[in-house]
């Protein structure tokens, strides 16, 4: 049996630079690794070698990825057993996590000395050239988001609030009715992010278990995001979990909330993350049509054109640097891998694999 997986994201690439919510996001577990040490793409390999070991063994897995580069990971959490494996680059963040034993892997024992420095002084200038990008990167990202702020004003100046605020209070009072009384736990984490390909979300993983989908359509400005926060506010109050899922585009923004208990989830499913019914339990909830006066659309269809032209261009240009990233980050992981012991790097892999099956007291069927 191979278990239930949730693919998202910890971290993001946003207009508020980069974003971490890995405190909320391992927050409640009981053990974390970290993998510490400068191995080029080792990290990612023995995250995917620690995947496919467990692949068959029936926990539920949540797969966190890079947001950089979704094919790769920087964590996994096994949510039965309260284990958490993570990047130390990721964990850089260094999030505040109480009661958590926080156990630290060194990779130094994977790489050959010699190699290694020669691979730190052959890419001392490629790593500033990346931070530079970075910077380039998230102030693209910044002027985009300025733009998207001109979008949303046509919508917001005609926004009924009232017709608004009816609709969460109606979802609320229809959908949010607690199963058991008890203090609600708030999970924050990132549905999608802005890779070196652009936007990637995991609306269909996460939602896909779940017995009822609400997809949520509107226009930039149209009150989801408010909406969501409202929800999400009612839901705490009530008891009932949630799992809050920012906007990897701008995290002050919400993109979606999941109701585990409820088998419940409400997303906003607009581009760039837009997704249609395809089952029984989907139902559409537009927004636009309900809270925005009748005909906005037309009146300002030649304003709306021409910023959303010059938002699609500003976004495009914000990708392409961080596809500049990409490229550069792969010249120096390359650099870095020559450094590597594969068998070293495997038997960090194992060693990880064991300590957690004496914390589970349950064994691994799979080996590396």
């Amino acid at each position: 049996m191979e278990g239930l997986e949730k693919h998202y994201f910890g971290r993001g690439n946003t207009a508020a630079g980069l974003y971490s919510l890995y405190d909320s996001t391992l927050n409640g577990l009981g053990t974390i690794f970290v993998i510490n040490g400068r191995t080029g793409s080792g990290t990612s390999r023995i995250l995917s070698e620690l995947a496919d070991a467990w692949k068959n063994n029936g926990w539920t897995k949540h797969f966190i990825h890079d947001p950089l580069n979704n094919e790769r990971l920087e964590g996994i959490i096994l949510e039965e057993a309260r284990i958490g494996i993570i990047d130390g680059n990721a964990w850089s963040a260094d999030p505040i996590l109480e009661g958590t034993d926080i156990c630290i892997i060194d990779t130094a024992e994977a790489l050959r000395g010699e190699l290694l420095e020669e691979a730190k002084a052959e890419t001392a200038e490629s790593e500033r050239e990346i931070a530079s990008l970075y910077t380039q990167a998230y102030n693209s990202f910044l002027r985009t988001l300025r733009i998207h702020d001109e979008w949303e004003k046509f919508y917001i100046e005609n926004l009924d609030r009232d017709s608004a605020n009816r609709i969460s209070s109606e979802f609320a009072d229809e959908y949010l009715i607690p199963i058991t009384t008890q203090k609600a736990r708030i999970t924050r984490r990132f549905l999608g992010a802005a890779t070196w390909q652009g936007a990637v979300d995991y609306v269909p993983n996460l939602t896909e278990p779940l017995r009822t989908r609400i997809f949520v359509k509107g226009r930039p400005g149209s009150g989801k995001s408010t909406m969501f926060k409202k929800l999400a506010k009612e839901a705490e109050a009530r008891g009932i979990d949630t799992e809050i899922y920012h906007c990897g585009f701008d995290p002050n923004s919400l993109d979606m909330l999941i109701f585990p208990e409820l088998s419940l989830a409400i997303f906003d499913s607009t581009a760039p993350h837009e997704h249609f019914p395809s089952r029984e339990g989907d139902s559409i909830l537009d927004v636009y049509e309900l809270a925005i006066k009748e005909g906005t659309d037309e009146a300002y269809a030649e304003e709306i054109a021409e910023i959303r032209s010059r938002y699609q261009s500003s976004m495009k240009h914000s990708i392409s640097v961080l596809a500049d990233v990409k490229r550069i980050r792969d010249e120096v992981w390359e650099a870095y891998d020559a450094a590597i012991d594969p068998a070293a790097l495997r038997a960090i892999a194992g060693q990880i694999i064991q300590q957690v099956e004496t914390l589970t007291n349950s064994s691994v069927i799979s080996e590396i």
